[in-house]
């Protein structure tokens, strides 16, 4: 009879170890916590890239204030953890402080020294309130950002780093000069 009892409880075991294998098999992988981002130094630049790992999971709100008011934005960094990534490095940095926004709502000037490749999905929009990184073909994503003023397309696939959350009578009255940018 002991024999038995131990033939059951194997055999009990082994059914629980099966039930949780497949369990374990379904489950969804866990996310990636950070990506590795290939920023490439431009020659004859100064500028330094951000460091090389990325986080990939949250939300990064971003208060950009300008001589006509302030835009709040949201920057997603699931979508484009590099383009996020570099955007928040080089606004900690103070790098948009003082540069100017075109009519057409394009931001920043200069070149931070370092460029990386575009992030996109394949399936770009640019609703109202889109904040993309503007894409140099040949060279990549930069510094230049642009807020979409109306539905838009824009010349070359950007990468969409976020929306804009507030401000939007602000982005209406055509912002000219960003003054400072803040994180958090």
């Amino acid at each position: 009879m002991r024999h038995w009892k131990r033939v059951v409880a194997v055999l009990l075991v082994a059914a629980i170890a099966l039930v949780v294998e497949g369990w374990v098999a379904r489950a969804p992988a866990a996310p990636t916590l950070f990506k590795n981002c290939q920023y490439v130094r431009t020659a004859g630049e100064t500028g330094r890239p951000p460091y090389s790992l990325a986080p990939t999971i949250g939300l990064v709100r971003a208060t950009v204030r300008t001589n006509r008011g302030d835009l709040v934005l949201t920057l997603d960094r699931s979508a484009a953890p590099c383009a996020v990534h570099s955007f928040t490095y080089l606004a900690l940095k103070r790098f948009y402080n003082q540069t100017p926004c075109s009519p057409t709502l394009e931001c920043g000037t200069g070149h931070p020294g370092y460029h990386f490749t575009p992030e996109p999905t394949g399936h770009e929009t640019y609703p109202q309130g889109t904040v993309a990184l503007s894409n140099t073909p040949g060279v990549g994503n930069t510094s230049t950002f642009s807020i979409a003023r109306t539905n838009t397309t824009l010349p070359h696939p950007s990468t969409i780093i976020g929306t804009l959350t507030a401000g939007l009578p602000v982005l209406n009255r055509n912002p000219t000069t960003i003054l400072e940018i803040l994180i958090g």
